[in-house]
């Protein structure tokens, strides 16, 4: 792995193994509807310009009252052409000059719904004007978009007056916020989900950090690079690292299909870790061909990214994909179990679907019974939870490995690996079940593993959450060394399921809360001291889901789970990190399906409660492929 050298912050560094994306080809930004079979980052195939509304500001009408002069600003603030040339007309002249939005961001649901009260003064020659409506969600100065909590509301207050102070003339806005307010329609028709890329910890893959920006056809890339430059967004930002110093002062040009960026730095620069970043963060822009790096003055070589030139990469160059973010092998196999043993499958595209083979090992014999497994992103290695959930055991997945015990005496629940090899395992921490339930554990091991083929779930049937507090999250470094990390948010949550993103980044996770559950995302921060801990929770898709029985990460920046909407029937739906992109359906519901797995580049899996497993390539053909339970891909 050629992995950045010298990076923003220093993190202990974690070794892994060489990884590569399967595919680039993918949108950039998360599709409505569309393919199931997603790859990483972005290569142009998308379109970001896509249903993009230029808006045609009307301007302040003559004669119009406070209240309408509010109205109409409102409608014409989401115009940001010419530096919101059309929402400085309804200010005055020396409020127009003065005023600097903050690029922050204040999402309400509908014009038609803002209360608005105003108030003239006694000489009618100044007025307030009060606004009010429910917050939909708002978008910080770093372009994150954080769904607002319920009941969240959006007030605020301008102060008009007189033109030239005269008692006949025009009304105009004396002060204003300093944040945008905008419409969920405006923000619908006129930003854009874009991936901003930094590297985790290890610098083993690429993170993408989720902004809002808003679309026009000059400066977007100008708009993505300053922002790439300039550094994650404050949420990420303690999670993630960049090759761009601190200091780093940027001169960009875009120059037809070619972006030139030049970066200033006393420090010894990484061109590599730079030029990835650069790369994933372009290939989103269908316009951009190439790019020139220059550090200090000197155009930096890549000789092989295939471009026109060395000094002149292609965003969408296979040379970038040694720190793809979907972190996975070329070459990945799906898992399953059936009859109590672990079976590989190296291709689920083909019609033919008997090439499957038990996984060499203990686990593929059946010598161990699990209720769960994952696999780890080299594909070398196994890691179940027995039945019963005492134990939690590793194997290799070679002729002649032996299972060994990593954790034992407790409840585990849920496990998953990211790419640096490191295992994530949750506790149930309550106190112990009562001893009926631990002679059932012990009594008929192989008549329990028959019922759970017979659902297919392999011992993954829902059962009552713990009660908040009462989870432990154990990180197993390089599968061995244990540690605690802590969780932390959720302390009035009960945390149902858990999936460690394949960088080790970030966390995805459905906790329950009075009967509710919701989906959410946090962050993973490990500290100089070596602690570690997953924090600072944002919900996805909240309005929209209910009852989610399983989550996977079928890329770097989508989920795909299984629930349902509006009381309805639970299906697989696609999950943008982003999020204000709505849940996708990822096509019509399998029926009895319990769990799902996806990964960059390859079909959806599920596992149904009839003991078959399905597989999706496109959103209109779920296919009986096999007899098994719990289908994983590796992570």
């Amino acid at each position: 792995m050629e992995s950045p050298g010298r990076l923003r912050r220093v993190v202990r560094t974690i070794a892994a193994g060489t990884l590569a994306c399967v595919s680039l080809a993918a949108c950039a930004s998360v599709p409505m509807t569309g393919p199931v079979v997603p790859s990483e980052g972005g290569d142009g195939s998308g379109d970001p310009y896509g249903g993009y509304v230029r808006l045609l500001p009307a301007g302040p009408q003559p004669g119009v009252a406070p209240e309408g002069l509010i109205n109409g600003f409102l409608k014409d603030l989401g115009s940001f052409e010419e530096d919101h040339k059309a929402a400085r007309s309804y200010m005055l002249p020396e409020r127009s000059e003065e005023w600097t939005p903050d690029a922050a961001v204040r999402v309400f649901s509908d014009l038609e719904a803002v209360d608005m009260d105003s108030e003239i003064a006694a000489d009618g020659l100044t007025a307030t004007v009060r606004i009010r409506s429910n917050e939909i969600a708002s978008i910080d100065q770093s372009g994150k978009y954080v769904p607002a909590e319920a009941g969240s509301m959006v007030e605020e207050t301008f102060t008009l007056a007189r033109e030239g102070e005269d008692p006949d003339g025009e009304w105009r806005i004396r002060d204003l916020p300093d944040e945008i307010i905008l419409s969920q329609l405006d923000v619908e028709r006129t930003y854009r989900p874009f991936n901003l890329y930094f590297f985790n910890p290890a610098a083993t893959a690429l993170v993408p950090d989720p902004v809002y920006l808003p679309v026009s056809t000059d400066q977007l890339a100008e708009r993505l690079l300053r922002k790439l430059i300039g550094g994650p967004t404050d949420w990420l930002d303690p999670a993630v690292l960049s090759a761009f110093p601190e200091e780093a002062s940027p001169r960009l040009e875009i120059d037809g299909e070619r972006a030139i960026i030049g970066v200033t730095t006393r420090e010894e620069a990484d061109e590599y870790g730079m030029g990835a970043q650069i790369a994933w963060t372009l290939r989103q822009l269908p316009e951009i061909q190439e790019f020139t790096l220059r550090i200090n003055g000197d155009e930096v070589s890549f000789p092989q990214s295939d471009g026109d030139s060395s000094d002149r990469p292609r965003p969408g160059s296979d040379y970038w994909t040694r720190v793809s973010p979907g972190a996975t092998l070329a070459g990945i196999h799906a898992y399953y179990t059936h009859e109590g043993q672990l079976w590989s499958a190296p291709d689920w595209d083909a019609d033919d679907f008997n090439s499957a083979e038990r996984v060499q090992g203990p686990l593929g014999a059946g010598e161990v019974q699990l209720d769960r497994f994952a696999v780890s992103l080299d594909q070398s290695t196994v890691a179940g939870i027995t039945l019963g959930g005492r134990e939690v055991v590793t194997s290799f997945t070679s002729a002649g490995a032996h299972t060994r015990e990593v954790l034992g005496d407790g409840m585990f629940t849920d496990l998953s690996w990211d790419v640096n090899g490191n295992l994530w395992v949750v506790e149930e921490t309550r106190d112990a079940r009562e001893s009926d339930d631990e002679d059932a554990d012990e009594g008929s091991g192989d008549d329990t593993a028959r019922a759970d083929e017979e659902t297919g779930a392999a011992g993954l049937a829902e059962e009552e959450p713990p009660a908040p507090g009462d989870t432990a999250l154990w990180l197993l470094r390089d599968g061995e060394e244990v540690v605690q990390a802590e969780l932390r948010g959720l302390r009035d949550h009960s945390l149902v399921h858990f999936r460690i993103s394949r960088d080790g980044a970030r966390a995805a996770v459905v906790t329950e809360r009075d009967g509710e559950r919701s989906l959410q995302v946090g962050r993973v921060v490990e500290g100089e001291d070596g602690r570690v801990s997953v924090g600072a929770f944002i919900g996805l898709a909240d309005q929209e889901l209910e009852d989610v029985t399983s989550i996977s990460w079928r890329s770097s920046d989508q989920l795909v789970v299984v629930g349902s909407r509006d009381g309805g029937t639970p299906q697989a739906l696609l999950v943008s990190l982003d999020g204000g992109t709505p849940a996708a359906s990822a096509g019509a519901p399998v029926a009895g399906m319990i769990t799902i797995s996806g990964a960059p580049g390859q079909p959806l899996l599920v596992g149904a409660d009839d003991g078959n497993i399905w597989v999706s390539n496109d959103p209109l053909n779920w296919q009986n492929v096999v007899e098994g339970g719990s289908p994983t891909f590796p992570g």
